[in-house]
């Protein structure tokens, strides 16, 4: 596998990051987390580069959270009340 440099990692999170859209941020979080796995970069810079990731994940967790319903199961949530349908009147 060719591997990239890490100076053409960061340049590409830059430039995906000028139209900062939902996907634009999940390719440069991809290219900073890449980067930080390189040996060439200090411990700081690696550290720098893990952050920003982490920072533009953060941003999308807030931008588009997770329903409610998904994150945790409502106590008592049984079999026949995941069956149950979605409008009316249950059974």
């Amino acid at each position: 596998m060719h591997t990239s440099s890490v100076a053409s990692l960061l340049v590409a999170a830059l430039v995906v990051l000028r139209h900062p859209c939902t996907r634009n941020q999940a390719t440069a979080r991809l290219l900073l987390q890449r980067a930080s796995e390189q040996d060439s970069l200090s411990h700081a810079e690696r550290e720098a580069c893990r952050n920003l990731a982490d920072d533009l994940d953060m941003q999308r967790q807030e931008a588009h959270p997770l329903p409610r319903t998904l994150l945790a199961p409502r106590a008592g949530n049984t079999q026949q009340s995941r069956t149950a349908p979605l409008y009316g009147s249950q059974p």
